[in-house]
């Protein structure tokens, strides 16, 4: 019998806590306003960076529905 195993991979832009921070046209990433990704699960926009998702424990995916443009 052979066993399947799925990794399962927590980034930034599958969580439902993450959105795109702030950033400005032409502005070098030292300057920018907010990290590129941000997690907003407390109500704070905190900077986050892939491996902080990766291990996060209140990582969860985005639901398909928000993901779906309304038609």
């Amino acid at each position: 019998m052979t066993r399947t195993l799925a990794a399962v991979q927590q980034t930034p832009w599958d969580c439902k806590w993450s959105r795109l921070g702030y950033r400005l046209f032409d502005m070098p990433e030292r300057l920018q306003p907010e990290a590129l990704w941000v997690c907003v699960r407390t109500g704070q926009r905190r900077g986050v960076t892939e491996q902080d998702c990766e291990h996060c424990g209140h990582w969860q995916p985005q639901d398909e529905a928000e993901e779906a443009p309304p038609t």
